[in-house]
């Protein structure tokens, strides 16, 4: 702590100034500082707000002749890949649309499949953009046809992600924005169409013990607008309505000791439970499968996860994989140099809205030893790679 209080001393000494990331993506940034003082070395951003929005690929009731339930596999393409930015490099380079499928069980009595139909880019005028990108899910008779993506940067190791997010449709549907390796280190927000409307689920992984009880303290319910939680804590503060119907920012920090969550800024939920001690990766989804957690979708139901943006600051176990930089804004740590300019990615003029604070630089930033940066990245779970 002391370190840290030195540090931030020492950034407190440089004059705040507003400076404008190129259209390439890359800013005079070393690092990167968040709301709750932590510190990472890459910097992304996936802006779904300003492309064209060709019509949604049809949706088929019937799977291709190669989908087989019994091994979750499909010999054949699932569904249609949208035309336009879904087939583009900036899409490709950086996120997997998955297509495997999972049969029916005593605890999931939903066949569930999903489709590259089930993701793609829809006009959206409500939210300062023109376009967002979209995951959906509907229920057909035989099963339901869900939707999946995976971010392509596997080897985070401590992160802050921040989804700019809101999700409509028929109950009985979960759209989650999470933090995957495997069962044992997974971190979740989770929004359940059958749920109260100001109701959000945040779990590390595991859930179930061996026996399939739910194991204390590792899934909480918290209602956005009065902070209770399932062990009844409620907090004074009134807030104006949140819903997850509509649009919000939802945020989850990986550090080495606790999983915290977001919304709009505003930290609701931290646990110490089950934090992930491994390389993760950033995962969307909305599925169902009529079971216990989800809920039952009626037939020709359907909900929607949307997305105006996902953005990512975050260190990894090894080098990061930038592709050939066709893709989004990926920024990084400049090698040799150090932490010089740290910059700010939260509040007004975050790199995000065409801009960003730099919360330290030139002379001021030299007073801050590379050692002792390190030092407290180091304490607060981060790798400087």
């Amino acid at each position: 702590m002391a370190m840290a209080a030195l540090l931030l001393l020492a950034l407190a000494l440089g004059a705040p100034a507003t400076h404008a990331a190129n259209s390439s993506g890359s800013a005079d940034c070393d690092c990167y500082a968040t709301s709750a003082q932590t510190y990472y070395t890459h910097y992304s951003l996936h802006d779904f707000r300003h492309l064209s929005a060709p019509p949604a690929p049809a949706l088929r009731q019937a799977l291709p002749a190669g989908a087989n339930f019994t091994s979750g596999q499909s010999s054949d393409t699932v569904g249609t890949t949208q035309r336009g930015y879904l087939d583009s490099a900036d899409w490709t380079q950086s996120w997997a649309v998955q297509e495997w499928g999972k049969d029916r069980s005593d605890v999931a009595p939903t066949r569930m499949w999903n489709s590259n139909s089930n993701v793609y880019v829809a006009g959206a005028t409500d939210d300062g953009g023109s376009s967002m990108l979209v995951l959906r899910t509907k229920r057909w008779g035989a099963y339901q046809a869900s939707a999946e993506v995976e971010n392509l940067q596997k080897n985070l190791m401590y992160a802050s992600i921040r989804f700019r997010a809101r999700v409509v449709g028929d109950s009985g549907a979960v759209a989650g924005m999470f933090l995957y390796r495997n069962g044992a280190n997974e971190s979740d927000i989770e929004i359940l169409t059958r749920d109260n409307p100001d109701e959000i689920r945040y779990s590390n992984q595991p859930v179930l013990d061996d026996d399939g009880n739910e194991i204390k303290d590792a899934s909480t319910t918290v209602n956005m607008n009065t902070d209770a939680q399932i062990d009844g804590t409620v907090s004074l503060d009134k807030r104006d309505q949140i819903k997850w119907s509509d649009w919000h920012t939802h945020r989850l920090d990986w550090t080495a000791n606790a999983t915290t969550w977001y919304v709009d800024g505003r930290q609701l939920h931290s646990k110490t439970y089950g934090v992930p001690t491994v390389s993760s990766y950033v995962v969307l989804n909305m599925w169902s499968d009529g079971g216990e957690w989800s809920g039952k979708m009626d037939d020709g139901g359907e909900a929607r996860l949307e997305l105006g943006w996902v953005e990512m600051v975050y260190n990894t176990s090894g080098p990061i994989d930038d592709g050939d930089d066709g893709g989004p804004q990926k920024l990084r740590r400049r090698d040799g140099g150090g932490c010089k300019t740290v910059c700010n990615v939260d509040g007004s003029g975050s790199i995000k809205n065409g801009g960003f604070k730099v919360v330290s630089a030139g002379a001021a930033a030299a007073a801050v030893p590379v050692g002792l940066l390190a030092a407290v990245m180091v304490a607060a779970g981060c790798l400087l790679l």
